[in-house]
């Protein structure tokens, strides 16, 4: 009877050694994963950051100069003359802030950066959840804010919302048009979340994201310029047409300068996804 104890307690503390080990070495592989992850996000973020920081560079600079031609009939063969008017400071005041509206510009290519930088990567780390912007009725919250993300394996990620479960339809709702290609699965107040595998149909379907995500840019910069348009028009008090149409073509000159810059970081961003050189 005593030998038979022995042998058991011998083979527990075998079967014991052996779980611990393979605790152990799935501990390693999920740090390792997330090292991995975090190493290659890195070198995509240089890589983008490089691109934004030549954007920057070649953004429209803010000047007082504003220039707009005009034609006038004229006798001579040529057909049509052109009167240039420039606007001083001054004559933009009541008008238009420029500096207001290069901020509002910037600010969306910016946010348009930094998203393809965070979320839209061949590789999907934590970090790229706990900042995700979520829409709640109550104003917008980043995702660490309303629940915890923990990663359970290389291929798994959880969301903990018991602490406010009244927001996960909308924390749903802002991983699927994150441009992550991810399909979060609800089990009570938990969303788990599958990192997808990188293939072929991956990249596409990223490369597919961040075009979306571009087109919802487009649209807040023509919103942008829709938005002061109306301003410029409705200050007809003390200004002339000619005044008021020459502020609002250099507001649709930087909103179209600005536009072309989405476009560009936005090839460079597919052309990486889809593996290109």
């Amino acid at each position: 009877m005593a030998l038979c104890i022995r042998s058991s307690n011998v083979l527990c503390n075998s079967l014991l050694l052996q779980l611990m080990r393979a605790t152990s070495i799935q501990s390693c592989l999920v740090r390792q994963h997330c090292l991995f992850t975090a190493d290659a996000n890195r070198t995509e973020s240089i890589h983008l950051k490089r691109k934004i920081q030549l954007t920057r560079n070649t953004l429209p600079s803010l000047t007082w100069s504003i220039v707009r031609a005009y034609s006038k009939k004229g006798k001579d063969k040529g057909g049509k003359g052109h009167k240039k008017i420039d606007l001083a400071p001054e004559q933009l005041e009541g008008l238009v802030n420029m500096e207001k509206v290069n901020e509002e510009f910037n600010h969306v290519l910016e946010d348009l950066h930094e998203k393809f930088i965070h979320q839209v990567t061949l590789r999907t780390s934590i970090g790229a959840f706990d900042n995700l912007v979520v829409k709640t009725p109550e104003g917008n919250f980043p995702l660490i804010q309303l629940g915890q993300v923990l990663q359970k394996s290389p291929q798994l990620l959880t969301i903990d919302l018991a602490t406010s479960p009244q927001y996960i339809t909308n924390v749903k709702e802002a991983l699927m048009g994150s441009g992550m290609n991810i399909n979060p699965q609800q089990d009570g107040t938990s969303l788990f979340v599958p990192i997808p595998k990188v293939t072929r149909e991956h990249r596409e379907n990223l490369s597919k994201n961040a075009k979306a995500l571009s087109e919802k840019s487009k649209k807040q910069l023509r919103d942008i310029f829709s938005k002061y348009s109306k301003k410029i028009k409705s200050s007809k008090e003390g200004h002339s047409a000619d005044d008021l149409q020459a502020a609002e073509d250099k507001v649709q000159e930087m909103m179209h300068q600005v536009l072309h810059k989405v476009e560009e970081i936005t090839a460079a961003k597919q052309q990486e996804l889809l593996g290109g050189k």
